[in-house]
């Protein structure tokens, strides 16, 4: 807001400015169905109001103060002095600072182009000196640092974990400071049961039959009988065993301070002491002041008392910064200081005129009183002018909606409706409010143009021409949706049967719905001059929901005659034909996989991780014959474990014979595939070194194998890693590791080795306790997945 100067002339501007006719010519042709030419100027008044606005400028001398230590760095212009002179001196600067920031600011103010809120609110004439003091930290006596308060200088604080004590209470399990532990071998009952044998000497009758008598005779035997007995358990005393972590003492040595009863001070770290806060580590602590001056800004209008009330209007409207934007010239009239020894208050004053036009027009039949103003001829009053011109139409389409109530219930006619809709639906801004009340605005489309009350009124007579359309369209349409229903239920009957027939009539039924949409579209668009305000047209009376009576009145009685001639009609019989003799059927062969034309390694290595394994047999057995080296690998490990064979019914397992025969076939496949460093034929190879098929038995050489299968991702040389370190296969039990393995496999989705971490983790193994909570949590897991001895395990509640 630049004040500029006073503007000679017209005030409205050149040639090519906008006036307030041809906006107000604009604003008709746009909101309404009338021309430019329809409105009539009356009387025009074209005047530069005057106005004052005023700008005072509050100063305020702020006394900073701070607390300040040996990182303080002062500037060229600082000055140190004594401690009890900081504040004071600082203090003195006051006055000389009001007056330099009242001079910078009428200096300023009076600056061409200098705009009349340029002045922003806050700091305005920072310090020109900072007045400081220094003196030694007392907390620390100059040093920077002070005794740790936790180990008062010896670096080292007791031990949080013993007390001092050196010594904790044992964690081992079982023992928890007791010092025993219960026994492994009596489980901690104290008695075993063992198994004594007993030889009892009994007599056995022997019977003859000869010659029709018989004879008995007695014989003794030694026969052997076993019986459990309870003894006491020799390696414990009553169930407990001497613990061999604290060896039967309860208490081990502290690992936190290795039992020495103390450990490195955590508050200072083992140094001892600890920065000074007050003097932040510097040594020195003291205080600084400085005035700083503040600007509060404030603005007023002011008009003269003989204004008139549009141009008080117009202030009240616009506010003090938008009246200075929008007016024709703003020039600085004076500045002046409230005390030029002590200012505390700068004033402006500058002298304005505003643009202001109030035309007077004609159009409809109607006069109207029209004001505008500012550069850009912004409307203070339109006269309602829009909604006067509308109102004519909207009262216009009511009468006709009174009119055709009067009809009676069969009345079809609708050429009087379409005429006063014509006219409402010429204007844009009718559809638009009723498309903005529709959609539960608070404040509907073109509020500072047409009121809330036409915004409603619009809306219900605009929905109910619209519904008076649609219904009496569909009372001309219902017989011929209805004819045609029933014209191709029974065309459709003759040929197909009533069930047929029914569906075709409601196919019918929904045809005719379309074309009686498509009829409504027709007459709309003819009434209202094109498509498009025709969709428009049938969009608003969608969402206003008006169109529900005419489908019903289209829909129901063509669905009736579909449904009611489609189930009356008779049942159609074909003539029966003579039957014709079965033919015995031969044996069928059993089912071979399909295999796709696009068969690849990757696709049957797929189905083999999702547990297809006929179909991926199969097309491994196409691959390989085509001599496609990827599938080598798989096919090998396959052949070997005999995985993807059809099952014979009439035994359960393979024989020996056949194994040692598939372990031959899958040899070769298993040593081209080596060639590639394959993950399956590692696997397979590793297999075959530990059980000793078709190999001589060497267990390091295949761990090896299997670790390097592992390691590239294969879950099967994971779940034997991890069962031949449970089982001590050809290596020590290690239940570490043989975990980790399986842990591996589970991460891969693995559920038979979700399984066996289950039973790991229920019988103890790798853990100083048996988890049966994480077991079942595990076997729920594997059972979700299909896992048979999980689903068992979960059921009954043990592996």
């Amino acid at each position: 807001m630049t004040p500029a100067s006073a503007t000679n002339g017209d005030a409205s501007g050149g040639a090519s400015a906008p006036t307030v006719l041809g906006k107000l010519r604009s604003l008709v042709q746009d909101k309404t169905r009338f021309e430019p030419q329809d409105i009539t100027p009356l009387a025009e008044d074209d005047v530069l109001q005057d106005f004052s606005l005023q700008a005072n400028y509050t100063l305020d001398a702020r006394l900073e103060q701070r607390h300040i230590n040996g990182y303080f760095t002062p500037s060229a212009s600082d000055h140190c002095c004594a401690s009890i002179d900081v504040t004071p001196l600082a203090q003195a600067q006051t006055r000389d600072r009001l007056r330099r920031a009242a001079g910078k600011l009428s200096h300023a103010l009076n600056s061409a182009g200098h705009a009349c809120d340029g002045v922003p609110d806050g700091l305005y004439l920072g310090h020109a000196v900072k007045q400081w003091h220094l003196d030694s930290c007392n907390s620390c006596a100059g040093r920077g640092r002070v005794n740790c308060t936790t180990c008062h200088g010896g670096t080292t604080e007791t031990c949080w974990k013993c007390h001092g004590r050196r010594t904790v209470s044992c964690d081992a399990y079982g023992c928890y400071g007791s010092g025993k532990v219960a026994c492994s071998y009596c489980s901690g009952s104290g008695s075993v049961t063992e198994q004594v044998t007993d030889y009892v000497t009994v007599e056995v009758p022997t019977t003859v039959y000869e010659n029709g008598s018989s004879r008995t005779s007695y014989h003794t035997e030694t026969r052997t009988q076993y019986r459990n007995v309870q003894r006491n358990c020799h390696h414990c005393s009553y169930g407990k065993v001497i613990c061999n972590t604290c060896h039967g003492n309860g208490n081990v040595n502290c690992g936190t301070c290795r039992a020495s009863g103390n450990v490195t001070c955590r508050t200072c770290s083992g140094a001892g002491d600890l920065r000074c806060n007050p003097c932040d580590g510097s040594g020195q602590v003291g205080n600084a002041a400085w005035v700083d001056v503040h600007v509060a800004p404030a603005y007023s209008v002011s008009l003269p008392t003989q204004a008139p009330d549009d141009a008080r209007r117009i202030a009240d409207k616009e506010g003090v910064r938008s009246l200075a934007a929008i007016a024709s010239s703003l020039l600085l009239a004076k500045v002046s200081t409230d005390d030029d020894d002590l200012p505390q208050e700068v004033d402006a004053l500058y002298a304005g005129k505003l643009h202001i036009v109030r035309l007077d027009a004609a159009c409809n039949g109607q006069a109207h009183h029209l004001v505008a103003y500012g550069n850009d001829l912004r409307w203070l009053t339109l006269d309602d002018i829009v909604e006067k011109l509308l109102r004519g139409d909207l009262k216009a389409l009511s009468d006709a909606l009174a009119g055709s109530a009067d009809d009676g219930l069969f009345s079809a006619d609708i050429q009087g409706l379409l005429a006063p809709l014509r006219d409402v639906a010429a204007s844009e801004l009718n559809a638009d409010v009723i498309e903005a009340v529709l959609s539960g605005e608070t404040n509907h489309a073109h509020a500072g143009v047409v009121s809330a009350d036409y915004a409603s009124n619009v809306r219900t007579c605009v929905l109910g021409a619209l519904r008076q359309v649609y219904t009496r369209l569909a009372k001309q349409f219902w017989w011929k949706g209805a004819l045609a229903a029933l014209v191709a239920t029974i065309g459709v009957w003759f040929f197909f049967g009533r069930g047929m027939a029914a569906a075709a009539g409601l196919l019918a039924s929904g045809a005719a719905w379309l074309l009686f949409k498509h009829q409504v579209k027709t007459v709309l668009a003819e009434a209202l001059g094109g498509d498009q305000p025709a969709e428009r047209a049938m969009s608003i009376a969608g969402r206003g929901r008006r169109h529900q009576l005419a489908y019903t009145l289209v829909l129901a009685p063509a669905m009736a005659v579909a449904l009611g001639a489609g189930y009356g009609l008779p049942v159609r019989q074909r003539a029966s034909t003579a039957p014709v003799p079965a033919i015995a059927s031969t044996p069928v062969a059993p089912h071979v996989a399909s295999v796709p034309q696009d068969a690849s390694a990757a696709k049957a290595l797929k189905l083999y991780e999702n547990g297809e394994k006929v179909p991926a047999l199969a097309m491994l057995d196409v691959l390989v014959k085509k001599g496609n080296a990827d599938a080598y690998g798989l096919y090998g490990w396959m052949t070997l474990m005999g995985e993807g064979l059809p099952k014979k019914p009439d035994r359960l397992a393979p024989t020996a014979q056949e194994r040692q025969a598939r372990h031959a076939d899958a040899k070769p496949w298993i040593t081209r595939a080596l060639a590639k460093n394959d993950s399956y034929a590692l696997a397979a190879k590793g297999v075959m070194l530990a059980e000793g098929w078709q190999e001589p038995r060497n267990m390091p050489r295949a761990l090896a194998l299997l670790k390097q299968s592992a390691k590239k991702g294969n879950t099967e040389a994971m779940h034997l890693l991890g069962l031949y370190n449970l089982m001590g296969k050809g290596t020590p039990v290690n239940h570490k590791e043989a975990r980790k393995w399986f842990t591996m496999a589970a991460d891969k989705g693995s559920a038979g080795d979700i399984y066996h971490l289950g039973l790991m983790d229920w019988e103890g193994a790798g853990l100083k306790r048996p988890d049966h909570a994480s077991a079942m949590q595990r076997w729920k897991i594997a059972a979700a997945m299909g896992e048979e001895r999980a689903v068992k395990a979960v059921a009954q509640g043990k592996p």
